[in-house]
């Protein structure tokens, strides 16, 4: 009898080894790779694990390729903006994020009335200080205030110069500063207009700028859709630039020259930041010029803050996605190494199966267990302000 209990409990303990590993077995080392459909058959079939079905949203991580400077939620001059002008209650009503990012919009183009500035204001405090007393703004101050109020509620933005093409006998400069942020809903950074509450959509989608640069050149803009204000009482109209006045041609004219700003935005004409300014088979070449009757260079060529970008993926990264590798697998067990370009990163969460999020104790070393049936996991990194980026899920059957 004790013979037959012996082989009993030692097939168990062999049938559980072939079904689940043992806590000693040592994890199969594999030469890291990018998350992707295929590395995760692969690592299942080396985990011993026998797969029916593998769906999987991933979304694509790309680092910057030069470098940008921002600020962390709790600098002091985004704590003091945020608590001065109570910016959670400007977007309490929010149904989802980008509805949010539209509110503060519409705001911020609210709080500040257009003209030629009457006061020295490099930052957004200052701007709605002035603003509040009737004090009038260029569009730029609109952008610095937007991005800085943007960064206070935990967002990425940057400000944007952009400008039309016109040689140096052509129609007068009508150069422009806005701003784009990084939107998790759509993944990607969008073009805002504070001083028009203007963004633009392409079939429903909202553009960056480049977006809307190439919609441009393709055909005139034809396929864009010119929104301002925020639903359900937004308008589609064209033009919507508030200061649009050349009749004969679409205002997406605007997006031939085009700054991205290294800084989170200041107005300080003493130590201007590097302009990383795309350059392509259109704009080789040409000169940028400024001005009205009298055109001149752009002031970026006698200052020397020209950076061209032949990439122009180098300056559309993505923030916050999670970039998981498959370090090491188990006996059903897969091991996953995480990291992701966020500035003011928090931490990392998952989720097993659907259930509740869980903060990652350690990013090199995160073990997916793996059962019978279906399994899931969902991924996300978190800054500092609680704003989660973009999440990959996986579900395995």
């Amino acid at each position: 009898m004790r013979v037959l209990y012996a082989l009993a409990l030692l097939f168990a303990i062999l049938l559980a080894e072939l079904s689940c590993g043992t806590g000693n077995e040592s994890v199969k080392k594999i030469e890291p790779g990018e998350l992707s459909v295929l590395s995760i058959q692969r690592a299942a079939r080396a985990a011993g694990i026998q797969l029916q079905r593998v769906e999987a949203e991933i979304p694509r991580a790309r680092r910057p390729g030069v470098e940008f400077n921002t600020l962390p939620w709790d600098d002091s001059l985004l704590v003091e903006l945020r608590a001065r002008y109570d910016l959670a209650a400007v977007v309490d009503s929010a149904h989802g994020e980008w509805h949010a990012q539209q509110l503060l919009c519409h705001w911020v183009h609210n709080r500040i009335a257009d003209g030629t500035p009457e006061v020295e204001a490099t930052g957004a405090i200052e701007i709605l200080d002035a603003a509040a007393e009737g004090k009038k703004f260029w569009c730029s101050y609109y952008a610095i205030t937007y991005v800085q109020c943007a960064l206070a509620l935990g967002w990425q933005a940057r400000k944007i110069s952009l400008d039309h093409f016109h040689d140096a006998g052509g129609v007068g400069s009508r150069h422009h500063g806005a701003a784009e942020l990084w939107s998790n809903k759509w993944r990607k950074w969008i073009y805002i207009d504070p001083q028009s509450d203007l963004h633009f959509e392409r079939e429903g989608v909202p553009l960056s700028a480049w977006e809307v640069r190439r919609q441009w050149l393709l055909n005139d803009g034809a396929d864009v859709e010119h929104v301002t204000g925020v639903a359900p009482d937004s308008v589609h109209k064209n033009p919507a630039i508030r200061w649009w006045d050349l009749p004969d041609e679409d205002e997406t004219a605007l997006f031939f020259w085009l700054i991205y700003h290294d800084s989170y935005s200041r107005w300080d004409s003493t130590s201007p930041s590097p302009f990383y300014t795309p350059r392509d088979s259109f704009t080789m070449g040409k000169t940028w010029y400024q001005g009205g009757d009298s055109l001149y260079e752009h002031a970026g060529y006698r200052l020397k803050l020209f950076r061209p970008v032949d990439n122009i993926e180098d300056l559309y990264w993505s923030v916050g996605v999670v970039e998981a590798t498959i370090t090491g697998v188990k006996r059903g067990q897969i091991i996953l190494g995480l990291e992701t370009w966020l500035p003011d990163f928090g931490r990392f969460e998952v989720s097993f199966d659907g259930g509740d999020w869980e903060t990652v104790e350690n990013p090199d070393t995160l073990v997916w267990s793996l059962g019978m049936g279906m399994n899931g996991i969902s991924l996300r990194a978190l800054n500092t302000a609680g704003v989660a980026g973009p999440a990959t899920t996986i579900v395995l059957n």
